[in-house]
């Protein structure tokens, strides 16, 4: 009831079911309404813009439907707008934006249409700005750089096409987050210039021409998505100066040359993914440096050479895919000293020489893929000690002899 609401003010994750009532507006001396996480249905009420004390009004996940209503924007001290997760549709509307206020709007997974308003920058208060996954289409607009208190940008999922714009290099956000959408056009150099920025995602875009060099001043950034796009030329040495860098995806775009070796001074890199590109040549011995490393994938590509032994140093990697290359020689028996690996997948390549016993240390191997090389000799004993083994492919090579009667041990391997 309303009365409930009135008294407890907050009546989150509580299975509660039906419509906000209409009388909660009768509560005037409310300042905090938090309902997420409920099972509410329906509209939200226009009789909360009769609320002139609130100042946070949280509904996220629940089951609203409807439009977000405009005179929400008669409320005088609004601070906090969170209506995330929920099925509202209709445009955000405008009279929204002239809140100076409102520091937190949070409007992600909903169904909501229209576009990104020139109106958004008039919340010179506002530092969270969230409409991730919805319907929005449009352009960003020319006016973006004058958002400048937002510290989080998030756009992402939504159906927004055109370049990104020059002046979002005014920004001063920690979080730039406009994956998923359908930009065109070159990264913006000025991007590099943004030195507040902690995370840089333009995934999954249609963003074309090289990756700027000028993204290596970006010292504080720890993740850096460009995965997913278009983007052509080499990787960019100066890359190697993100010093905080721990996330690096470039997957999936159509970049050349060589894999820099500056790469190995990322000493906090966790993820290195540049699978699904056309790079060649061998994987530098110093990315061994980069000893903070849980996954390395490169997947794809036309690199050669030998697998560096130097990969035992990375005591962190948990995940190793070097399959569809043009990799030779023999596997380095040093692989079986990475303790952590879960996934080691060297298939399709050129490797030679008989698989190594000391394959079977790994003992938290959940999946082993040499299928598709010239390996020979037999399957080591050793393999009986691999205890989580849950997948095992060593088709399409020249090896020889019987499977050893340790193999009998593995109660995990569900394919041989």
């Amino acid at each position: 009831s309303a009365l409930m609401i009135c008294l407890c003010r907050d009546l989150k994750g509580n299975k509660l079911t039906g419509q906000i009532p209409d009388e909660i507006g009768d509560c005037v001396s409310l300042k905090y309404l938090d309902l997420s996480f409920n099972l509410l249905y329906g509209d939200i009420p226009f009789s909360i813009s009769k609320l002139k004390q609130l100042e946070d009004l949280i509904l996220k996940n629940n089951q609203l439907t409807g439009p977000i209503p405009s005179t929400l924007s008669q409320i005088p001290n609004l601070k906090i707008l969170d209506l995330a997760q929920n099925q509202l549709t209709g445009d955000i509307p405008r009279l929204i934006y002239w809140n100076e206020v409102l520091q937190y709007l949070g409007l992600r997974g909903n169904s909501l249409t229209g576009t990104l308003s020139p109106d958004m920058c008039q919340l010179t208060g506002l530092w969270y700005f969230d409409v991730r996954g919805n319907n929005l289409t449009g352009t960003i607009p020319q006016s973006i750089g004058n958002c400048t208190s937002f510290e989080i940008l998030d756009i992402s999922y939504n159906k927004i096409s055109g370049e990104i714009p020059y002046n979002i290099g005014f920004l001063q956000v920690a979080t730039l987050s406009l994956q998923g959408n359908r930009l065109t056009g070159k990264i913006p150099e000025v991007i590099g210039l943004m030195q507040a920025l902690a995370v840089l995602d333009l995934s999954e875009n249609e963003l074309v021409g090289p990756i700027p060099p000028i993204l290596g001043n970006l010292s504080y950034t720890g993740k850096l998505y460009l995965h997913g796009n278009k983007l052509t030329g080499e990787v960019p040495p100066e890359l190697g100066n993100m010093t905080k860098l721990s996330y690096l995806q470039l997957n999936d775009n159509e970049l050349v040359g060589t894999i820099p070796a500056e790469l190995g001074k990322l000493e906090e890199l966790f993820e290195l993914n540049l699978a699904n590109n056309n790079l060649e040549g061998p994987i530098p011995t110093n990315i061994s440096s980069c000893t903070a490393l849980n996954k390395f994938n490169v997947y794809g590509n036309r690199l050669n050479g030998s697998i560096p032994a130097g990969f035992q140093n990375l005591e962190s990697l948990t995940n190793l895919n070097l399959s569809s290359n043009n990799f030779k020689g023999h596997i380095p028996s040093e692989l079986g000293h990475i303790i952590n690996l879960d996934t080691l997948d060297l298939s399709y390549n050129e490797l030679s020489g008989p698989v190594p016993a000391t394959i079977g240390d790994l003992e938290h191997l959940l999946q082993l893929n040499l299928s598709k090389n010239h390996l020979s000799g037999s399957v080591p004993a050793e393999f009986g000690n691999l205890r989580s083994i849950q997948v095992i492919d060593l088709s399409n090579n020249a090896m020889s002899g019987y499977l050893p009667e340790e193999l009998g041990q593995l109660q995990n391997l569900d394919s041989l």
